[in-house]
């Protein structure tokens, strides 16, 4: 997808937390590039944060849902340009505002370990087990890694 953000009037400032990047005022948009997703995805990575779910959609006036112009849709096209290139995608440090953790549908994607993958009618499942809770903090360790500033990324 190709396009452009267009603030309203006002001007961005993200707010860096301890565990999170906080994103400045909603931005109106007509079209969102999937570069423009991951740049905010790539800098929540550089600094070893979490982004949850709903400040990608404020930000990028996203919608709920898995495909399409949904956060996690977009989110999906940036893991395909990440995985394509050897890379670790960023699924793993969207999160739930109130859990801290991606939603359950983070383990009905293709690239979770199949002992892992949850069936189809439990993907909307929010509540992760310890084991899902543990994969989680390694992939997020992993991002972090590869994406910080002495990662493999640089």
């Amino acid at each position: 997808m190709k396009g452009s953000v267009r603030a309203s009037g006002s001007s961005l400032h993200n707010r860096v937390s301890a565990d999170r990047i906080v994103l400045g005022p909603v931005v109106a948009s007509t079209a969102v590039s999937v570069d423009e997703i991951r740049k905010v995805l790539h800098d929540a990575a550089m600094n070893h944060r979490t982004i949850t779910y709903g400040e990608l959609m404020g930000r990028f006036g996203l919608a709920r849902g898995d495909s399409g112009r949904t956060v996690i849709g977009m989110l999906s096209e940036v893991d395909k340009g990440e995985i394509s290139a050897k890379a670790p995608g960023f699924a793993a440090i969207v999160v739930r505002k109130d859990t801290g953790y991606p939603g359950g549908g983070f383990f009905c994607w293709d690239d979770v370990p199949p002992e892992l993958r949850r069936p189809r009618e439990r993907c909307s499942d929010p509540k992760l087990s310890q084991v899902e809770k543990s994969y989680v903090r390694k992939q997020q360790q992993r991002v972090w890694e590869y994406y910080g500033p002495t990662g493999l990324a640089q």
